[in-house]
């Protein structure tokens, strides 16, 4: 194997372009000092109730330090680094972030714009005077949030609203509001009953408490700080509680005194709207799972190159220079990049009502591939470091259940797969892509363009193949549950693949955007491990559709270990270029005399 040596400035400065918002520059000194205080290491072991308040005293430190003008997630370069930060810094911090800077405020701004009686709570949550949460998920609805039964019934003669719980399956969980003497203005999703009718499903502002305990009518019952991301979860339900008019984020309907109800949506189309609040969750999920997961590749691949060894085959080497690490270590560096050219090439959700749906689909669809791009990458990551990847301070582990916990957070990946699926299949704003493979003669599995031709033709296929049966059921006639019932698998294999196919594209875009022609090279040998890895999981399918000739599928094995040993060389410049803030991951691994650093000192990290 050559021996390492640096890239050049101008090549990590190039290859930082391709997964670095324009204007990130601007912010890192601000947030290296926001994120080098004392508050983020740790001088003394905590009991839970003090764990859960320092994540609310880490949020008020960061608000403190970036002295913002009015919200944050008007300025969504900055937002987008200060959320990478905070989820490398202390996983639970950035839920409680992205729930009050995105769920919350993000909300409040779409569901209520241009109304001056919300300038006052805007004012409270740009200033974290108020936190904001989201109570949206009710406990014996899982993970659905198409149905919610919490209730709020209008009371004309009040002009208020009445929030209830009916039963305990309605209450509100999990949400971040275990933690007492803070003030929280909430949003919560409700049936609104206005003329003794369901009119449809709306937010909410509630305030939930104060700096004394929760409002009248509202329950908060704590949970156990003992799950491995130590949120302070709660079940919240209410009992009658009384809500001015101001708290109802209306958006385009309208009551009159009298109780007459107006919205320019039908029902169904309003629960759409509704739940489109998941968007901001899902571009928070996406930057923050790219960031995890470009660190632990990154810390892993460093790792490896000063970790040394001894066998009997040879004394005394880096890891690294076994093929069985770079198979593991160059695909966990590949998912860097990957995983940071989608999130620098997801457009930042918008903030008012006029919503795309093909682009809110590749939003979510994006969170579901990061996620498990992130979950495949941490897990390789800690594993090829040895007991040091299992030692908490370094901070794998805490980034795996960072990765696990968005299985569910943010919608439910499955479920979102299968939304994605029936829409592409019936939503009429969908048109399959061409299958355009090029003939095997010739062609190299390395070269960009073939990744997304290959996943054009499987979507392609894939989609016609779930279409043709849809004639079985003319007009969606019969039993619609047990149609579907038994299409789920394909419908999932469906949505997988388009959001594959995205990705690809995505892929395919930044590295034929390098103009330096060994520069391009050199990235896209290491993206091709990432995608040969892809491929080989569905080999089977792209052989039997002849997709892929019985030669290329044979030569899979080899050829990744021939672009490992091209990428090895170039490996250190490789993770230099992306460009981990590591005073926020404060992993003492990262540190060239990580040995020493870990034996003397014990508490020296984020906690």
């Amino acid at each position: 194997m050559n021996h390492p040596h640096p890239m050049t400035t101008s090549a990590v400065t190039t290859l930082r372009g391709l997964i670095r918002d324009e204007g990130y520059d601007r912010h890192r000194e601000q947030l290296r000092r926001i994120f080098s205080a004392d508050i983020f290491h740790r001088s003394a072991r905590v009991n839970s109730h003090e764990r859960a308040a320092l994540t609310y005293q880490r949020m008020r430190h960061i608000s403190d330090g970036l002295a913002a003008r009015g919200p944050l997630v008007k300025d969504r370069t900055r937002l987008r680094a200060v959320l990478e930060w905070s989820a490398l810094a202390d996983p639970p911090l950035f839920y409680a972030m992205f729930l009050h800077h995105f769920a919350t405020v993000g909300a409040v701004l779409d569901f209520g714009r241009e109304r001056d009686d919300l300038d006052g709570p805007l004012a409270e949550l740009a200033s974290l005077r108020s936190i904001g949460a989201l109570c949206m998920t009710e406990a014996g609805r899982g993970n659905s949030n198409i149905a919610v039964r919490t209730q709020a019934v209008y009371d004309p003669a009040s002009r208020q609203f009445l929030l209830s719980t009916p039963d305990a399956a309605a209450m509100k969980f999990p949400s971040n509001v275990g933690v007492d003497g803070l003030s929280r203005l909430c949003i919560v999703t409700a049936q609104l009953i206005a003329g003794g009718k369901e009119r449809g499903q709306f937010c909410f502002l509630v305030r939930l408490r104060n700096q004394e305990g929760p409002a009248a009518g509202v329950r908060i019952v704590p949970k156990s700080l003992t799950q491995p991301l130590a949120l302070d979860c709660a079940s919240v339900s209410f009992d009658a509680v009384r809500l001015p008019f101001s708290s109802w984020l209306s958006d385009s309907a309208s009551l009159s005194e009298s109780g007459e109800f107006h919205d320019p949506l039908e029902q169904d189309q309003r629960l759409r709207r509704t739940v489109s609040i998941m968007r901001f969750s899902w571009e928070s999920a996406i930057t923050a799972l790219a960031g995890i997961t470009r660190a632990s590749a990154s810390l892993a691949v460093q790792h490896a190159h000063r970790r040394r060894t001894s066998g009997p085959m040879a004394a005394d080497l880096p890891v690294i220079r076994y093929r069985n690490q770079q198979r593991a270590l160059f695909s966990a560096l590949a998912g860097g990049y990957v995983a940071g050219f989608i999130a620098k090439n997801l457009p930042a959700v918008p903030l008012t009502a006029q919503h795309d749906e093909g682009a809110l689909r590749q939003t979510y669809l994006m969170k579901v591939l990061v996620d498990r791009l992130a979950e495949r990458v941490t897990a390789r990551s800690r594993t090829a470091c040895g007991a040091h990847g299992f030692y908490g301070e370094n901070r794998f582990l805490d980034y795996q259940v960072l990765a696990h916990s968005f299985n569910a957070a943010a919608a439910d990946n499955q479920i979102l797969l299968l939304d994605a699926a029936y829409a592409l299949l019936v939503g009429g704003d969908y048109t399959p892509p061409v299958d355009d493979v090029v003939p095997a003669a010739g062609r190299s599995l390395t070269e960009p363009a073939l990744w997304s031709a290959l996943a054009r033709s499987r979507e392609r296929r894939l989609f016609e193949a779930l279409a043709s049966s849809l004639a079985e059921v003319p007009g969606h006639e019969g039993d619609l549950f047990a149609f579907w019932n038994s299409r789920l698998a394909p419908a999932e294999e469906l949505a997988e693949a388009h959001a594959a196919r995205l990705a690809a594209e995505s892929v395919q875009a930044s590295v034929e955007s390098v103009t330096d022609p060994d520069l391009r090279r050199c990235l896209q040998q290491l993206c091709a491990i990432h995608f040969l890895e892809e491929v080989a999981v569905h080999d089977g399918w792209y052989l039997s559709e002849g997709l892929l000739s019985a030669q290329e599928v044979r030569h899979i094995p080899a050829l990744l270990d021939e672009l490992c040993q091209r990428v090895a060389p170039h490996a250190l410049g490789l993770c230099e270029a992306l460009d981990v803030p590591f005073e926020a991951v404060g992993a003492p691994m990262s540190r060239p005399d990580y040995a020493c650093a870990d034996a003397l000192k014990p508490f020296g990290s984020p906690v």
